[in-house]
């Protein structure tokens, strides 16, 4: 009987210092979370200036910081919550959570909108990139193929590979069929390793999109979520009083 007396009394303390630290603490989760909110409040001014807006890649990345940045806000908020004493800065806080939340759904479109617009950009700028050097291999193909002097064999070499020695005038015909036959070579490795770059560039941007746009999601949930759970506890208060 004494030993269970020992324990309800051992209990009633833990609980009385339990109380004690968490009245002790709540100031200081307050101060953090401002101080979490403050911090996060600088990283968003300096990820809009300058703003660029109707630009594919800087809507894009600021989508994606914006969603990488999103677990300091969060734990602010949960931090200011939990020491937060006035109901006016409590009810405040809890609309803004559903404001951002609202806002970081809105990123969704806006992601996917400036993903679809690099693709384009990205394909364009290749095919610019790749028809530049094709009709450059062409030219030489065509001059290579009307060449008839060693001179100009060796122009045509010169320019394919600037280290290249002088052209033997022996075996002029021969050094003129190895030359065709590696400048339509070029031409296949060119156009595969573009495919293969488009390939590349595309699947790193669809990771990214995916990334963001769900990651965007998830924080305009949880932002919602905080914003339901703390305008009840408002509700329960107003019940009270």
């Amino acid at each position: 009987m004494c030993s269970r007396l020992i324990v309800v009394i051992q209990g009633f303390v833990g609980v009385t210092k339990a109380n004690s630290n968490e009245s002790w603490f709540a100031p200081l989760f307050r101060i953090v979370g401002y101080a979490l909110l403050a911090l996060s409040l600088f990283d968003v001014i300096d990820i809009f200036i300058p703003a660029l807006f109707t630009n594919a890649a800087w809507e894009f990345q600021t989508v994606r910081s914006l969603v990488e940045r999103v677990p300091v806000p969060l734990l602010g908020a949960v931090l200011v919550f939990s020491g937060e004493k006035s109901l006016k800065i409590f009810r405040f806080l809890s609309w803004a959570c559903l404001l951002v939340g609202i806002l970081f759904f809105l990123l969704v479109p806006l992601g996917i909108s400036a993903s679809l617009r690099l693709d384009n950009q990205s394909a364009q700028e290749l095919n610019t990139r790749v028809t530049q050097q094709a009709n450059q291999l062409q030219q030489l193909q065509g001059v290579l193929n009307k060449a008839t002097t060693p001179a100009e064999i060796q122009s045509v070499l010169t320019r394919l590979n600037p280290q290249a020695g002088a052209v033997p005038t022996q075996n002029v015909a021969e050094l003129k069929t190895q030359l065709l036959a590696r400048i339509a070579g070029g031409q296949k490795q060119l156009q595969a390793q573009a495919a293969t770059n488009r390939s590349n560039a595309q699947r790193l941007l669809l990771k990214n999109t995916v990334k963001s746009v769900l990651g965007a999601l998830v924080a305009g949930t949880i932002f919602i979520l905080i914003w339901r759970q703390t305008n009840r506890a408002i509700k329960a208060n107003r019940q009270r009083a």
